[in-house]
């Protein structure tokens, strides 16, 4: 996988991330139902097979174990990478974490040139203006 497709696709699994992470804390898990990609299913995609077991009702940690299993059979780096993110959506979504946090934690995994490029993608100002007053916050306490 090529860095700019690594971006392109990061920034799809957080924006699909916060419109899930919205909508379960609205409407619950059930509603994640319709949401669901078959296509992506039949992909193995780690984030649409983790919303299926989420809105299943399947155990936390039995998600994190298959999901797991198959991160462990990536060898790709950067395909590991944005699969690692979709596995940690999939599962701050099932554990009911609010959209800034889930944000927060998914740029966790980004690197700060990555995090810009994903935000540029999102094309969302409140966002881009969030981070830019956290790094501004950040500076002035060094």
């Amino acid at each position: 996988m090529e860095r700019k497709e690594f971006v392109e696709q990061a920034a799809h699994i957080v924006r699909r991330a916060m419109a899930f992470s919205d909508k379960a804390r609205r409407e619950g898990l059930l509603a994640l139902d319709d949401e669901i990609d078959v296509d992506g299913l039949r992909r193995r995609d780690i984030f649409e097979l983790g919303i299926r077991l989420v809105v299943d009702g399947t155990d936390f940690k039995c998600i994190d174990k298959i999901l797991s299993n198959m991160l462990d059979l990536e060898r790709d780096e950067l395909t590991k990478g944005l699969k690692t993110i979709q596995k940690e959506a999939a599962l701050l979504i099932q554990d009911g974490m609010n959209t800034r946090l889930l944000l927060y934690t998914l740029f966790s995994y980004l690197g700060n040139d990555e995090m810009d490029e994903v935000l540029g993608l999102l094309n969302d100002p409140d966002i881009s203006q969030e981070f830019a007053i956290n790094e501004i916050l950040s500076a002035s306490e060094n």
